[in-house]
């Protein structure tokens, strides 16, 4: 029992979580599908990612329904991680395209999902050009997708359907009439369902959305609507305050209908959703309803008093910000904000154009405190040019030097500087962390430009180890998001080698966030050249990129384990064997090679029993590749085999394969022991393999400068002194060596 109630209690926040997951992974997606040509590999492995992902969604919940705003997505009442920037983004990618709801019905594939990513990379006049998205959506072939479109083709602008919806208003608590107003006739959705059910900001944002797209029309919400959106606040303001009986019965309320304490809790939810949705409104229209429900004449002092001072300051002051607005208010809604707003009054004070002439002028000549604050210089300028007559004009070269200060590249470069100071400044400020959010979100637009140089800037100041840990750490995680990290990747892409060397230090200075996305790039690249330049970039993490390669040995791609194991190899012996030990059974080759030779480099037992076997293996190839494994750490045992195969058997072109192969892998091993048995080949004669045997005697001559120098060069002078082709080779030698000891 007690599991099943856990369960039920966890499992709306795993539906949460797997909602984000969806959305992080449609992020990634749309931005790898507008960044790389179609087919490319980032964007399948992206679209298996969010397929993975949507998988899971539908394996926590049969069906999910998501409502869409321009704020971010909701499921069932509730909003999922409303501060989450992924999700704000993903839902103002849908909505701006007029998708208002999303049914997942069952599992996309792949095909839907590329259909999907290409309707979201059309630009919202090109949906509206097309015919809507609600057609392409259908022409899409989208089916395990479903939406609800925002109907804005529904709205209306008569009086008609607005006085034959009249009789529907009088019936339902007091926020139903309330959306049934906004929702039908002149500027709502005709088609709505449910209105008692919409939540106030989804209700304000339809209205938003709408009269934007009407801006500069002269549109605006009529006397009628605010004349009955007027009775209503007032009826709820009234209800919910004082219990007013009589303003119960006016709006449908009957003893009979229940107890009034929950008739007053009810009037107090209403009240409150009124406000929130007055809140929600873009300030024009809030400002609009406002000054209406104090012209009507519907509302009194007192009721009035009592909405705006539940809508508080803040929201007053965003409505009413210049002294303009304030002037047109009504004189009943500007006596409440001067006791509201008392410390804005000075700059509610109106002045007449002629007056803000004078105090321009009076602040530029001031004449009796020049000194005070002009330069010397700026001031004889000044003097000069009015005693000539003309204004001196600015010279080519200054008015360009002056033109890139307008630039928008110089303006946001400028930009960043300010606000990366203002964090540092003050850290621990409410503003801090959507100040470092700003950044991040400038330091994604130069990377699209290919600023790399600015967002490096940026990116070591923020690092600066003087700086307060708490704050570093801050920047750093707004910075290590995966979509900046792979935004700054695919750079190498976009911009080429010139880009490389910035990002490289990019990588130096974000650090091991980097690991990740760049072994998931190096596994999808197929340039050699840029794999290469990734690889090298793993590896100089060091030991700390150690763990990430080892979970990574399952990969079941050959190409990218051979080159797991590669860097495992450049950072040295290893103590995790036995992770690598089962990949000597695999069915590619060149993995089996790599893995013997780092389990040979790491002084493997198992491995190094393989090797001896197959050094006397009957197939030349794994002969071959046993031998080639041979290094200064190789067991006495594998010498003496080395050394048996370069100084026995006879000399066919195998044999002298062999040889040839066993003679440089005992100058790997470089042991002076190894000496007196090449000394035998090298005073060795055979009449009939006389040149097979010379070619061996030329290779042990070139092998060896990797011996110790003390024990080879009186072997060397005295070969030296012949006049064969053998003898040239020992001089050849002897120079080398002597340049390297000199």
């Amino acid at each position: 029992m007690l599991e099943s109630v856990v369960s039920d209690l966890a499992a709306p926040l795993l539906r949460v979580k797997a909602v984000v997951t969806v959305a992080g992974d449609l992020n990634i997606a749309r931005r790898n599908w507008n960044a790389y040509p179609s087919g490319h590999p980032l964007i399948e492995s992206s679209v298996q990612k969010l397929l993975t992902s949507f998988q899971s969604l539908l394996s926590e919940n049969g069906g999910v329904q998501l409502g869409i705003t321009r704020d971010g997505l909701l499921l069932g009442d509730e909003y999922v991680e409303k501060n989450n920037q992924i999700c704000k983004n993903v839902a103002a990618a849908f909505f701006e395209r007029g998708i208002g709801a999303l049914i997942v019905s069952r599992l996309p594939d792949r095909e839907e999902l590329l259909a999907l990513l290409a309707l979201l990379s059309l630009k919202r006049e090109d949906v509206l050009a097309q015919g809507g998205i609600e057609k392409l959506w259908q022409g899409a072939g989208i089916t395990a997708l479903e939406i609800r479109a925002i109907r804005y083709d529904r709205f209306s602008g008569t009086e008609e359907e607005r006085l034959s919806s009249e009789s529907d208003q009088e019936h339902g608590s007091l926020w139903e009439q309330f959306v049934l107003l906004m929702t039908k006739g002149e500027v709502g959705l005709a088609g709505t369902d449910a209105q008692g059910e919409i939540r106030p900001e989804v209700l304000a944002a339809s209205l938003n959305a709408h009269f934007a797209r009407r801006l500069g029309s002269g549109s605006g919400l009529s006397n009628n609507t605010l004349r009955r959106a007027t009775a209503i606040i007032q009826q709820a303001i009234a209800v919910s305050d004082t219990g007013d009986t009589g303003a119960a019965r006016d709006v449908g309320y009957t003893e009979e209908a229940g107890d009034w304490s929950e008739l007053n809790e009810t009037a107090a939810v209403v009240k409150a959703d009124l406000v929130a949705f007055i809140a929600a409104l873009d300030p024009l229209l809030r400002r609009q309803i406002l000054n209406g429900f104090c012209e009507t004449g519907a509302a009194d002092a007192s009721t009035a008093d009592e909405l705006f001072r539940y809508l508080g300051a803040t929201v007053l002051q965003e409505t009413y910000a210049s002294a303009d607005e304030y002037a047109a208010a009504p004189e009943l809604l500007q006596g409440i904000l001067r006791k509201l707003l008392p410390h804005l009054m000075d700059s509610y004070h109106t002045t007449t154009r002629d007056d803000e002439v004078r105090d321009r002028m009076q602040t530029l000549l001031q004449e009796h405190q020049r000194e005070a604050y002009m330069p010397d210089a700026y001031m004889q300028g000044l003097l000069d040019s009015l005693n000539s007559g003309a204004l001196k004009q600015l010279d080519t070269t200054e008015l360009a030097s002056l033109l890139t200060t307008l630039s928008p590249a110089f303006i946001n470069s400028r930009g960043s500087e300010i606000i990366l100071q203002l964090v540092i400044a003050d850290p621990t400020s409410e503003t801090a962390q959507e100040l470092i959010q700003n950044l991040a979100d400038l330091c994604g637009h130069f990377l699209e430009l290919g600023d790399y140089g600015q967002v490096l800037k940026i990116l070591s100041q923020a690092a600066d180890p003087r700086l307060p840990q708490l704050l570093r750490t801050t920047m750093r995680d707004a910075f290590c998001r995966r979509e900046f990290l792979d935004e700054i990747l695919s750079g190498l892409t976009v911009w080429g080698k010139p880009k490389y060397d910035q990002v490289a230090l990019l990588i130096q200075v974000l650090g091991r966030a980097f690991i990740e996305p760049l072994l998931d790039r190096m596994a999808e690249e197929e340039n050699m050249s840029l794999r290469r330049f990734m690889m090298d970039r793993v590896q100089s993490f060091g030991e700390i990129a150690r763990p990430y390669l080892l979970a990574r040995l399952s990969d079941s791609r050959w190409y990218v384990l051979r080159n797991i194991i590669v860097m495992l190899r450049t950072l040295g012996p290893m103590q995790e064997n036995e992770l690598v030990r089962p990949l000597l059974r695999h069915a590619n080759q060149k993995v089996r090679v790599e893995a013997l030779k780092l389990l040979i480099q790491s002084g493997d037992p198992v491995a190094q029993r393989q090797v001896l076997r197959d050094l006397d293996s009957s197939d030349r190839e794994t002969q071959l590749i046993a031998i080639n494994m041979a290094d200064r750490n190789s067991p006495p045992e594998m010498m003496r085999k080395l050394l048996a195969l370069a100084t026995g058997g006879g000399y066919t072109a195998v044999e002298c394969e062999l040889k040839s192969a066993a003679i440089q892998a005992l100058a790997e091993i470089g042991r002076s022991e190894i000496l007196p048995e090449l000394v035998k080949v090298l005073t060795s004669r055979s009449l009939l393999a006389f040149k097979a045997l010379n070619r061996l005697k030329i290779d042990i001559i070139r092998s060896l400068d990797r011996y110790p120098a003390k024990t080879v060069l009186p072997l060397l002078e005295k070969v030296a002194d012949g006049n064969d082709e053998v003898a040239r080779q020992a001089a050849e030698t002897l120079r080398i060596l002597r340049s390297k000891t000199s």
